[in-house]
């Protein structure tokens, strides 16, 4: 029995068989004599075949359950297969290089993916990550490798991988997934926030995992103090039968409360929202934990996913957000433009040495008025299917909100003209996640009909600390005084100019950081659904007048770790049932 401890990101208790997810391909390279030629090329022409065949039943799936449009996305696919001058290139490699057709495939299509990189022309560009693909599956046919990936999985597994991608996510069957333990990551990483929205029990930051797990293991998934227990014995699988159990019973009796309101023991409301990334694996986990509204879709979610090779369509973009208004006609669904970058990278992005410093969200959108403006049609012609609200992420001054203003108001312009309905009053407002953002939110709030703090990024760009790096997740914390400082001058300044100020970050579903919040006079959160109804209950066993006082001698405190120390005390004095576990 080995133990391993990470961060714990996603409560919860899983047992069960691992399923070691990595996307590394070995490719060999050896030489071939003169009669092995032909043998290695007749394997070339057999791996086209297959994954010819492959590429047109994916299709054929594609239309049958998406449409014609998006089966239309594998076209290109099949049409380099069909290409004579890749075949070409190979079978000429082979014979005069006598090297193993997986090596002279490699190669081939590696330099044919740096040469469409190089060209002008989008649309080759575009076809880079195409042939990048072709490429993989063709060498992972040659390897006689079946296509790992977690759409394939067809039973309930423990994931374990060097990481969980936006791409992963589109493809996975939730159903057959019981944990995520990952080598990399932090509280607020992609990963940690799929797999709290999920409710699937997670464990990152365990350095190497990938390689100190085997398939097929028997393996403990601790969610909630962040062990991960490898081969254990058969008593410790009871205990941790029992600790499941109980933990299951605490959750299922949360939902005794889901239909009463989030008030305060003398009467404070507090607005419970949900975050929301994926629709199709979260709406009915949205809908069954009560949440008021969807205070945070990530929309970068469409351009991400792999079921698509080139950028989502204005049509594809309007049903998108159509299907979520339609859902929650009579509640407020808050959309977060374009948040490309850092973490979030398309495919064929050029890499950058600092990406969440860099080109990113609306910097992003910003110098890609296309792209922008695309998915801001798409957003107001399905403004008219619900209470829709706009918001532009990582937002550091003034002209930033105020060139946006102007491309909404272009939008509006053409839609006119095209005679397409749209809500011309739909709020506009703001991702408050920088330093700079908050320090200059008086001016800001003038400009804007709401702000929406964006915890994860205040923080990590505040306490200078990578958010998704396991080495410096020690430094990452909500409750450094700097943090609670930002927050009360950002709330203040909401209040002040009468626009309403909510919260979608991670630290909206984390119990000692939601009592600070509320004594800051933070009325409305967002957060992953399956953390609404705890939360919930915290809420409704607190006094608002006490958290004010709290919060009072906190802004007075210099040492974070004062501050956690006292909070702590508090909720095990105050509130009992938070500390079960």
């Amino acid at each position: 029995m080995k133990i391993f401890q990470g961060i714990p990101v996603s409560p919860g208790i899983a047992i069960g068989e691992t399923f070691v997810y990595s996307k590394d391909i070995l490719i060999p390279k050896y030489s071939i004599s003169e009669i092995q030629i032909k043998i290695e090329i007749d394997r070339f022409h057999n791996a086209l075949h297959k994954t010819k065949e492959e590429l047109i039943s994916l299709k054929r799936k594609m239309i049958s359950e998406m449409s014609e449009d998006e089966g239309k996305f594998l076209d290109s696919h099949i049409s380099m297969i069909e290409d004579r001058s890749l075949i070409k290139e190979v079978e000429e490699k082979i014979k005069k290089e006598k090297k193993n057709v997986e090596w002279i495939t490699y190669h081939v299509v590696d330099s044919l993916v740096k040469k469409f990189n190089k060209m002008d022309d989008e649309y080759f560009r575009d076809r880079a990550v195409d042939m990048l693909d072709i490429g993989r599956k063709l060498i992972q046919k040659l390897l006689t490798k079946k296509n790992i990936s977690l759409a394939s999985i067809d039973k309930s597994y423990i994931i374990i991988s060097t990481d969980i991608t936006v791409s992963d996510t589109a493809i996975m069957n939730k159903k057959h997934i019981q944990a995520f333990v990952t080598e990399i990551g932090g509280r607020t990483s992609h990963v940690s926030i799929l797999a709290k929205a999920l409710g699937i029990p997670s464990v990152v930051g365990i350095p190497d995992i990938l390689h100190k797990i085997n398939m097929g293991e028997t393996v403990i998934v601790d969610g909630i103090k962040g062990l991960v227990i490898v081969n254990p014995s058969k008593w410790k699988i009871n205990e941790y039968q029992k600790i499941r159990n109980n933990f299951e019973k605490k959750e299922n009796e949360y939902f005794t409360i889901k239909d009463l309101p989030a008030k305060t023991i003398d009467g404070r409301r507090i607005t419970l929202n949900a975050n929301m990334e994926v629709p199709e694996q979260e709406i009915d986990l949205v809908v069954s934990h009560g949440a008021e509204g969807i205070g945070l879709y990530r929309s970068e979610f469409l351009y991400l996913s792999k079921k698509t090779r080139v950028l989502p369509s204005e049509e594809q973009q309007f049903n998108a957000y159509k299907f979520i208004l339609e859902r929650f006609p009579y509640k407020k669904v808050t959309i977060r433009t374009l948040d490309l970058g850092g973490d979030k990278i398309l495919q064929d992005s050029e890499k950058e040495i600092n990406p969440n410093l860099g080109w990113r969200a609306i910097r992003f959108c910003l110098s890609r008025t296309d792209i922008f403006k695309t998915q801001l049609r798409a957003l107001y012609r399905a403004s008219t299917y619900g209470n829709l609200k706009i918001m532009f992420p990582m937002i550091t001054c003034l002209e930033e909100v105020e060139i946006a203003k102007k491309i909404i108001n272009e939008v509006q312009k053409e839609l006119k003209k095209e005679n397409i309905k749209f809500k011309d009053n739909v709020p506009v407002g703001i991702m408050v996640e920088t330093p700079a953002a908050a320090v200059i939110s008086d001016v800001l709030a003038k400009h804007v009909d709401f702000f929406s703090i964006g915890t994860n990024d205040l923080i990590q760009y505040t306490l200078a600390c990578d958010r998704g790096n396991e080495k410096v997740a020690y430094l990452y914390e909500p409750l450094h005084p700097s943090i609670i400082r930002l927050l009360k001058i950002i709330i203040d300044n909401a209040k002040k100019e009468k626009i309403d100020v909510s919260l979608c970050g991670e630290m909206g579903a984390d119990m000692e950081s939601v009592v600070v919040l509320i004594g800051l006079g933070i009325t409305e959160l967002s957060m992953a659904s399956t953390s609404i109804l705890e939360i919930k209950k915290l809420i409704r066993s607190i006094r608002y007048r006490d958290v004010k006082t709290l919060t009072e001698e906190l802004l007075k405190m210099d040492d974070y770790t004062d501050i956690i120390k006292m909070v702590k005390n508090w909720l095990r004095k105050n509130v009992k049932f938070i500390y079960n576990f």
